[in-house]
């Protein structure tokens, strides 16, 4: 059976067993795993961009003078984070564009 359409293949007596019934469908299936991958790395670009936005808002407020309840000093330990997570941002070859509303989103680093 094919594995992207799920038609019947002609079995071959020599070489590898075919996963795909047709050229079609093994480019098919290719671009669809292409396509997933992108969309994850997308998911995660996303939530490192959100998360490096929570670290910012909980900085601004540690600058405004607001206590940990448990009395806990975070700044070196969200400063330790927001450095960890800009610089996986940037190992992955994007950087954060403001966009007109003043959010910050992953955008991809031009080839230099």
């Amino acid at each position: 059976m094919c594995e992207y359409c799920g038609r019947p293949i002609v079995a071959v007596t020599a070489g590898r067993p075919r996963r795909y019934c047709t050229a079609a469908c093994r480019q098919r299936a290719y671009r669809s795993r292409a396509l997933a991958a992108d969309a994850r790395e997308r998911i995660e670009l996303g939530q490192l961009a959100l998360q490096l936005r929570d670290n910012a808002d909980r900085l601004l407020l540690l600058a405004q003078g607001w206590q940990p309840p448990d009395g806990a000093d975070p700044v070196d330990s969200v400063l330790t984070d927001t450095v960890r997570l800009a610089t996986e941002l940037a190992a992955r070859g994007h950087v954060l564009r403001s966009d007109e509303g003043g959010h910050e989103t992953p955008a991809p680093r031009s080839p230099e």
